[in-house]
């Protein structure tokens, strides 16, 4: 409980410096008034107490004003009244204005998930091999992309994608190759290949060995068979599917 600076609102004291954080369901906006500092780390991931970051412990339509949400339409919105059932789902999803400051780490931190992204599943078609990730960034930049921290990865690296192709030769091929792993590095090998790509059918031997169809980057090939040829110290089979 704050001081004087602040007014008693839902049994808490309402800090003058609360921000708001709203979302919509359907035609109605439910809003809540938060801590941006809080928010903002919890929004990130960070093990946040939801009592430290609500800074009123109501639910509204227009928070600036004061206008409540009624329990009915609350209730029917989010399946619950309860504000620390509601409040992450606003958290996480809710439209929430950043400082400059913040807004320039999560532009940063997305920027390196789709570079990291990109350089895993992509490669140069002149050479088979992946782009490093410090070429990618360069060509970004070349290519002047804006990344958007709210947008997810897998929605914005099509587009990114497309602006590189004009400066720097990419190509998202994969290819299909079957591997079979014997039976004493079966499980750790398992893992490998599915981290590497996709699975799209395997099969459990009698003997405990493992044999899957697995569609990866191209430019992953080498990678994979070079980590299960380690493992395996040479026992491992893998062929091209066409």
């Amino acid at each position: 409980m704050t001081g004087g600076s602040g007014k008693k609102s839902g049994e808490k004291w309402l800090d003058l410096d609360a921000v708001v954080i709203g979302m919509q369901k359907g035609h109605l906006r439910f809003e809540v008034f938060v801590d941006p500092d809080l928010a903002f780390k919890y929004r990130r991931g960070e093990d946040v107490p939801l009592e430290d970051i609500l800074k009123s412990y109501e639910i509204y339509e227009d928070a600036r004003r004061g206008e409540r949400a009624t329990e009915m339409l609350v209730k029917d919105a989010f399946g619950s009244s309860d504000i620390f059932d509601i409040a992450p789902e606003i958290l996480k999803d809710g439209e929430f204005k950043l400082t400059h400051e913040q807004r320039l780490l999560m532009t940063e931190e997305k920027t390196e998930a789709i570079i990291n992204d990109i350089s895993k599943k992509a490669m140069n078609p002149q050479t088979g091999h992946p782009h490093p990730p410090d070429r990618i960034r360069q060509a970004m930049d070349e290519a002047k992309v804006r990344v958007d921290p709210f947008i997810s990865v897998e929605e914005q690296v099509p587009k990114i994608v497309k602006a590189l192709r004009v400066v720097l030769p990419i190509s998202f091929e994969s290819i299909k190759i079957k591997v079979t792993i014997p039976a004493a590095f079966a499980g750790k090998g398992y893992n490998m290949v599915a981290t590497a790509g996709v699975i799209k059918t395997d099969t459990w031997e009698q003997d405990g060995s493992w044999t899957g169809l697995v569609e990866i980057p191209a430019s992953k090939r080498q990678e994979l068979y070079d980590e299960l040829n380690k493992l395996t110290k040479g026992q491992i089979r893998l062929d091209m599917v066409r």
